[in-house]
């Protein structure tokens, strides 16, 4: 009984001696730092869905895609047929969007949604946030900015 009882006690020592290793490992400051660290930034982004920037940038890139197809075709951009407003969006991809002359170069115009993506006669496309109209921005030119669509989708 004797040895039993030794060697229950040196079982159990080894025990707590693994314990007191293995505690002090799994407590150590670098696993909750590198878990808890946070940065901080004075930009202020509103929720963003991951799908909605990569729809944003597959449509300006299928606007710049539809424009020097239409560029080949005609030997120049489209002209949108009026300045760009909510009430001018679609009839403005019409030249795009139309059938015959070589198109439709694409199948409609993108939908508003999340973004807006507008494009001038010198076949530059820019996005702005939805509901955002006007005429060309440097800051918003998604070739300028291929970024962009993170800081206008909505």
């Amino acid at each position: 009984m004797g040895d039993s009882n030794r060697s229950r006690r040196r079982f159990a020592g080894l025990c707590l001696g693994s314990l007191l290793i293995v505690v002090p490992a799994c407590s150590s400051s670098t696993t909750p730092d590198a878990v808890a660290t946070t940065t901080t930034s004075s930009v202020t982004l509103p929720n963003q869905n991951p799908a909605e920037i990569a729809a944003c940038t597959a449509d300006a890139d299928g606007v710049g895609t539809a424009l020097a197809a239409y560029q080949a075709e005609h030997g120049a951009y489209p002209s949108p047929p009026a300045p760009w407003s909510a009430a001018s969006y679609a009839t403005n991809y019409q030249p795009l969007t139309a059938a015959g002359d070589g198109g439709p170069f694409m199948d409609s115009a993108p939908k508003t949604t999340w973004y807006v993506i507008e494009y001038d006669a010198a076949g530059q496309v820019w996005v702005a946030p939805p509901g955002a109209y006007g005429p060309y921005n440097k800051g918003q030119d998604i070739t300028i900015t291929p970024s962009i669509c993170e800081a206008a989708v909505g």
